[in-house]
């Protein structure tokens, strides 16, 4: 488990992360929150060539790593981040003590 002063990536996310870098080649998968969705903001992940100057970087392996968008840091603290798999599928669940409501689907969530 990697817990830090801004969120808790358990050992299941971080390998599911791992995996996914190795998988696409990639070094960084970034972390975002953008305005949208029905109750007003969702979750982005995507990968990056680099962190921005602001972003936390959080080491999954030596040579991957998650990178939280600076501009986004408030909305992720204390966050924990988990992998699920069960028979439906498997998903990357977020639990942010942050957010205030959420829409039916899941997808956006509010802080307000």
């Amino acid at each position: 488990m990697v817990n830090t002063d801004i969120v808790t990536l358990t050992d299941a996310a971080k390998n599911y992360l791992q995996t996914i870098c190795e998988k696409e080649d990639k070094t960084y998968v970034h972390l975002s929150v953008k305005r949208g969705g029905c109750a007003g903001f969702s979750y982005k992940w995507k990968f990056t060539e680099r962190p921005e100057q602001f972003d936390e970087v959080i080491d999954i392996t030596d040579k991957n790593k998650l990178v939280l968008d600076g501009m986004s840091l408030l909305y992720l603290m204390h966050m924990n981040i988990d992998y699920k798999q069960d028979i439906s599928g498997a998903i990357l669940q977020l639990e942010n003590p942050n957010v205030k409501s959420s829409c039916g689907c899941g997808e956006s969530f509010n802080v307000l």
